[in-house]
Formats: structure tokens, C-alpha cells, sequence
């Protein structure tokens, strides 16, 4: 089921799960999740969209457009879809692009193309077996890239 689409206003359980996506990965304090998307969740949309636009690092294939939108592509970077070994497509070419970015052999998937076969496999157990999830406990060392994965990997 395709999220719906929030902004200035919105009022919900998507603006929570936004929120929640934003506050694990650093661009909302901790327990401001309340459902209402005011100026605070507007300006932190902002900023993770800006750190994934056009000519900023985080960005790889799948730059967002700054405009204060939890649209389509926005939920794509903040909450993929879950991956795992037999997977294809562009959540998996996602990941394997954050994989290469680290530019370390343990981590490198192979072939950005979008399937996740072994060598993606063992690149998300090396990552896993290397990280800790938002609550800083170790991540589950399973090779399957969920939500507390994607969160680690930045998504």
C-alpha cells in the first residue's frame, strides 16, 4: 500500500510514521512524533530532503526535490522496502549504491544493478555484523535489510 502524501497541515498516523522515520535517523529530537505535521516536521522534511537533492552526497540515483513534501519519493528514502537475498529493483539498487559509498571491501555488493544476489548478501551481513541499530543495540546479522537496517544505512 503506496503512503499517502503529507505536508504542512497533515494530520496522522503517516505523519507519525514520517516523523518516527525522522527522529531515527537524527532530524527530529525523540518523542516528537505527535501526528501533526507543523512547521518543526516541515523544516526537518526540508533538511533530510536537502541532504538527499541533487549534488549532495547522500543523493546516489534517487535525489529528492526540497520542497517540504512527504510524497512519493520522499518515502521511498524514508521508509524502503523491506530486501533480502532474491530481491530486485530500485530499493535494492539503493542499497547497493549506500553499500558502495562506504568504499570498503567488506561492504562492496559488486554490480550496482539492482539485484540483490550473494555478494549484496554478504555486504549487508558484514554491515550488520559492524553496526548498531537507532536504540544502539547490535543489529540482527541476517542479511535481510529492514527498517532498523535501512535506518542504520542512512536511507
Amino acid at each position: 500500500m503506496a503512503e499517502p502524501i503529507i505536508k504542512l497541515g497533515s494530520k496522522g498516523d503517516a505523519v507519525k510514521r514520517a516523523q518516527r522515520a525522522l527522529i531515527e535517523r537524527r532530524y527530529l529530537p525523540p518523542g516528537t512524533e505527535d501526528g501533526v505535521f507543523g512547521p518543526v516536521t516541515l523544516n526537518a522534511v526540508r533538511r533530510y530532503q536537502t541532504d538527499r537533492s541533487v549534488g549532495h552526497f547522500w543523493a546516489f540515483s534517487f535525489p529528492l526535490t526540497v520542497d517540504g513534501i512527504v510524497g512519493q519519493q520522499t518515502w521511498f528514502r524514508l521508509t524502503p522496502e523491506t530486501v533480502k537475498k532474491g530481491s530486485k529493483g530500485s530499493s535494492v539498487r539503493l542499497l547497493q549504491e549506500i553499500l558502495k559509498s562506504y568504499a570498503d571491501p567488506q561492504l562492496d555488493p559488486g554490480a550496482v544493478d539492482g539485484d540483490f544476489g550473494p555478494h549484496t548478501e554478504a555486504a549487508v551481513k558484514a554491515f550488520q555484523a559492524s553496526h548498531v541499530d537507532f536504540d544502539h543495540n547490535p543489529l540482527k546479522v541476517d542479511g535481510i535489510v529492514g527498517p532498523k537496517t535501512w535506518t542504520a544505512l542512512w536511507s
